[in-house]
């Protein structure tokens, strides 16, 4: 039971055995694979191959072996992953954690100036790239004299990285080196390294297969593996495929057809999904050509959920079944969830994002003041736990602004708890725009558009809309006898940046930003401009 004292509310504890554990990843998934042996774990919608947990274990000690002995890797290398999902995913990160190495996970929809800023914050020794991304890879490793090796998924994961491996002995190393480095914005500014312990992400997993399986997910789900692999999110699917035994059906991409394809002849159980994808499951008109009956349970994540969406896809899909469909919160920095439903399939649906994960405590504190609030008062949401963020990958400025002294995790978002202590998030604080769930900095494309020569001021926000959540818009300042249009600064941009950077919401032109004394930018001033400019 969670209980609230002095305006600080506490989730139950953590079992002694779990937070006592030595174990890295790599111990801890050996152990699970091997026990799992020839059940199918993941199987790829696109061709038909699959993957049996042997499989994923099997090839994790193949690519180890080779890494530490043809390539020279060592335990404080970092390794990068610049791919789309994949039945290979798994094995990669696996064998980067038996060699004692961190993983870093990078969005394969990088262009290469997008990819050398995040190659320059945590400057991986080697990188592990798919076909698709390789030419871009390569030019970027042309330009970051740390990178020794570039190495294409196809030359690495063949047939004989399946072949059984009795010899290969995994590294002994502590679980409080780093796992992985995720990229996130944070609360503000330009993305940044998260550093996850292999601790934090044991305590994450296990904490949901000990204390939630009976309500979260099980061994006989099918899971929807559409979120992408780079993502907090979507590592903590595959980490829950071998750790609950569950079995994963992966999709590269989005496709409308593709993808309730696979759930109706899949059978899939549980729906793990962003708000746009959860849009399209209440309105698009090619749901009710499909049959969605074998999905037990939604959960939705990366951004707020509207009730309505809710309500409807209940209506639409679970209209004959009891159809579970909850939000949870988390942000990379907490090591993805910081709070979740555990409920039973009865729970009427809300708008909560639910209590909080076993080990965690948070508080709400006053905007103004700092002073922790009570139930029902909105304020900054603050956590605390052992399944915090180590940090930012040597930022200690950045991790500074965001950890503070005592070590509470300050969000950004705005929210409350009520007085059976569930969750709600009313509003953000943090200026990260989300669009279709993935992180945008408006301070990244507020440098590029200050870059232009008739560009005297630029501000980014994210423009409110149903279908993305929110999407890029522009406010600039043109220079004296400048000619520039809307169109140009589009092209400008959006030439510049990947497809979910884009000014999707449009530009707007004024006489000079908005800002406070020490220069900040008023966001909240120029969305009320937006607002009167549709009056």
């Amino acid at each position: 039971m969670a209980s609230t004292e002095e305006n600080i509310v506490h989730s139950a504890p953590i079992p002694k055995y779990l937070l006592d554990s030595k174990s890295n990843l790599s111990q801890f998934f050996i152990r699970l694979l091997g026990e799992k042996g020839n059940v199918t774990a993941m199987i790829d919608f696109h061709d038909g191959s699959s993957f049996t947990f042997n499989n994923i274990l099997n090839a994790s000690f193949n690519i180890a072996e080779w890494l530490k002995y043809e390539c020279g890797i060592k335990n404080d290398d970092i390794i990068g992953i610049f791919s789309e999902n994949s039945i290979w995913y798994p094995s990669l990160v696996l064998a980067i954690w038996h060699i004692g190495s961190t993983c870093a996970l990078f969005n394969p929809m990088y262009n290469e100036k997008e990819l050398i800023h995040v190659l320059n914050i945590c400057k991986p020794k080697m990188m592990i790239s798919s076909k698709m991304g390789l030419n871009i890879v390569r030019d970027a490793a042309k330009k970051c004299d740390f990178i020794k090796y570039v190495c294409p998924l196809d030359v690495l994961c063949n047939p004989r990285t399946l072949q059984e491996n009795n010899n290969f002995v995994p590294t002994k190393y502590d679980n409080s080196q780093t796992s992985v480095i995720l990229f996130s914005s944070g609360t503000t500014g330009l993305p940044k390294g998260v550093e996850l312990t292999h601790k934090s992400l044991y305590l994450c997993i296990t904490v949901l297969n000990s204390c939630y399986s009976h309500s979260f997910v099980n061994s006989h789900d099918i899971l929807m593996g559409l979120v992408p692999m780079f993502h907090g999110y979507g590592l903590l699917v595959i980490c829950m495929c071998m750790s609950f035994g569950s079995k994963v059906i992966v999709l590269k991409y989005f496709d409308p057809d593709l993808f309730l394809k696979s759930i109706e002849t899949q059978k899939i159980t549980v729906l793990y999904a962003v708000p746009p994808l959860m849009v399209f499951l209440a309105k698009h008109p090619l749901i009710d050509k499909y049959n969605l009956s074998s999905l037990n349970a939604i959960y939705s994540g990366a951004a707020p959920l509207s009730l309505d969406i809710q309500h409807e896809i209940a209506k639409r899909i679970g209209k004959n079944k009891s159809l579970t469909i909850l939000q949870g919160y988390g942000m990379t920095e907490s090591c993805v969830l910081a709070t979740l439903h555990d409920e039973d399939k009865d729970l009427p649906i809300n708008n909560s994002v639910g209590k909080l994960l076993r080990g965690m405590s948070a508080k709400v504190i006053d905007l103004k003041s700092g002073k922790p609030l009570g139930a029902n008062q909105c304020g900054e949401l603050c956590f605390k736990g052992p399944m915090i963020m180590k940090g930012y990958y040597e930022n200690p400025k950045e991790t500074l602004a965001t950890i503070d002294a005592e070590g509470w995790l300050h969000t950004g978002d705005v929210g409350y708890y009520d007085k059976d202590n569930l969750f709600y998030i009313v509003d953000r604080l943090k200026e990260l725009i989300k669009y279709k769930g993935y992180q945008v900095a408006p301070a990244e494309l507020e440098s590029i558009l200050l870059t232009h020569p008739e560009i005297d001021d630029a501000a980014v926000i994210g423009l409110p809309n149903v279908e993305a959540g929110e999407l890029p818009m522009a406010f600039v300042v043109k220079s004296s006898n400048s000619t520039i249009t809307e169109k140009d600064v589009l092209k400008f941009l959006n030439n510049q940046v990947s497809s979910q950077k884009r000014l999707r919401g449009g530009v707007q032109f004024l006489d000079s930003i908005p800002k406070n004394p020490s220069g900040k930018i008023l966001r909240r001033v120029l969305k009320t401009l937006v607002i009167k400019s549709k009056i």
